[in-house]
């Protein structure tokens, strides 16, 4: 998969940029997520996508059995990408 350069709003980043790593979510929180990708063109500039759809989730609590198997998977994910 290639890089598409993204904007946090709640970091309220320029694009270009390039989110990577985790995002840390906190137990029992509310979260509302969208997002917008960016293609870079031959000319330089970036052709920006609207916003999706929004989707809204609460986070739960895990046990700490849950989250090594969520790590496991996760790890498992990321090293076939």
């Amino acid at each position: 998969p290639q890089d598409v350069p993204t904007k946090l709003v709640a970091k309220a980043v320029p694009l270009p940029m390039t989110v990577r790593g985790h995002w840390f979510l906190s137990p029992r929180t509310e979260y509302s997520v969208a997002v917008q990708t960016a293609v870079k063109q031959s000319d330089g500039e970036y052709l920006v996508s609207g916003w999706s759809e929004t989707v809204e989730f609460c986070t739960g609590d895990y046990a700490k059995e849950h989250l090594a198997q969520l790590q496991e998977k996760a790890e498992l994910i990321a090293g076939r990408m």
